[in-house]
């Protein structure tokens, strides 16, 4: 199995787009922090953070869109099939490597704009509470700004995996990688898209509800979003993580 998971995380993850667009994000992340007061980078990682989503959201369904279209259209599907619990450790080690795929890209986006801001006042006052820093407003947080970093280093890795089954799911239930691509940026970018016009109409902590708000939890601080919100979240982590798998592995055995 292990042979299994590090065979497919180099596929996904070694492609030369994937490279070029990871380096691309990488540098566009640490040129994106200013070096202004401490509040106001600061308040940078978590403003940054938040815009640099897109660049995940395409990165991860780039990297997920041809996960079973490949085998699909290779006709190795077949072959897989015939061997002894062979599609039931390639649907798994598909899981797994699709996880740590994402996660890998996510945090490696995250953490070099942490590591850009923190850098530029030689890490200095990382016990500065969130509600200091004009991107959360009138939250009132006194969370701080190291514990909102190490807050979502977590959440980002766990919500990584499951937008890896949900990216999975797609690809298993298609036969060209487009379709994935599309879709799975549209759950992602949707809520993204409408935070401008909930915010207007003063809807948008609705938005914490979403799996995108699930990863980038520095938004449920922002918008004080509630202590429901964190249970709904976990209700949907759990479902996703039992129910998308499953239906992968029926979509694989199906097509």
């Amino acid at each position: 199995m292990g042979t299994l998971i590090n065979l497919e995380l180099r596929k996904i993850l070694l492609k030369k787009r994937m490279l070029i667009i990871l380096v691309v994000s990488l540098f566009l992340s640490f040129i994106s922090i200013r070096a202004f007061s401490i509040e106001e980078t600061y308040a940078d990682i978590f403003s940054k953070g938040y815009g640099l989503v897109p660049l995940m959201g395409i990165m991860m369904f780039i990297m997920f869109s041809g996960s079973y279209t490949l085998e699909y259209s290779s006709n190795i599907s077949g072959l897989i099939k015939t061997t002894k619990n062979g599609k039931k450790k390639i649907v798994l080690a598909k899981s797994i490597a699709a996880g740590i795929g994402a996660a890998i890209i996510n945090l490696s986006v995250f953490l070099t704009v942490c590591l850009s801001a923190l850098t530029k006042h030689k890490f200095a006052g990382l016990d500065m509470p969130l509600k200091k820093l004009w991107y959360f407003g009138k939250s009132g947080s006194n969370i701080t700004v190291i514990q909102m970093i190490l807050i979502m280093i977590l959440t980002i890795t766990i919500w990584s995996f499951f937008f890896a089954q949900l990216g999975l799911f797609l690809s298993s239930i298609s036969k060209s990688a487009t379709v994935p691509f599309i879709f799975g940026g549209l759950i992602m970018g949707v809520p993204y898209i409408l935070e401008g016009f909930l915010k207007g109409i003063g809807y948008t902590k609705y938005l914490g509800f979403t799996p995108l708000w699930g990863m980038m939890s520095c938004q449920l601080i922002r918008y004080e979003t509630g202590s429901i919100t964190i249970f709904v979240l976990l209700g949907i982590f759990t479902v996703g993580m039992i129910i998308f798998p499953k239906l992968t592995y029926k979509a694989f055995i199906k097509n």
